[in-house]
């Protein structure tokens, strides 16, 4: 299931292969009732907690962890839209918790999700990881990451991002 192991061990990917439609449907009702809320984002749209639905998406980031024997479950999730010139601070989401992207629909190469180490003045690598359309991208809560703009006038990135915690099996 876990496609390929990067960034030193700490970021995988996975192809989610269900349904997309579904997925459109339940951002056009976020979208429809959820004005949002502005927290690592610079322009473009970030809802507020998601509370409903998304339960096949949920499902395949729970999987997904199991695949490297990391029992897991979903704390909070959100959708993020970035246009143009938006893009996402630097920040992390938890000492104690998973992140994950899910990257519905991507606009170019140029809007990367950009990883970086937790304490830069000692390994200054980066990791930019191009998105792909229908991919889930798991990672630590505690490396910090941000979100490049693509720039480009027409230009539209959705995402759902999700934070799970780690339970005892």
């Amino acid at each position: 299931m876990i496609e390929q192991v990067i960034y030193k061990e700490s970021i995988f990917y996975n192809d989610y292969k269900g349904d997309a439609d579904t997925i459109q449907s339940h951002i056009e009702h976020i979208l429809t009732f959820d004005k949002g809320r502005q927290l690592s984002n610079e322009g473009g749209y970030q809802s507020n907690s998601i509370t409903f639905g998304f339960s096949n998406l949920i499902k395949f980031a729970v999987d997904g962890f199991a695949t490297i024997g990391l029992k897991a479950q979903l704390n909070t999730f959100w959708l993020n839209i970035n246009s143009g010139n938006d893009f996402n601070r630097v920040h992390i989401h938890g000492l104690e918790e998973w992140s994950v992207i899910y990257y519905h629909k991507v606009c170019c190469d140029k809007a990367t999700t950009n990883f970086s180490h937790l304490v830069p003045a000692m390994i200054t690598e980066d990791f930019n990881f191009v998105p792909v359309e229908r991919r889930m991208v798991f990672f630590r809560g505690l490396m910090p990451h941000s979100v490049s703009p693509c720039g480009g006038k027409d230009h539209q990135r959705i995402t759902l991002a999700f934070n799970f915690q780690a339970i005892a099996s």
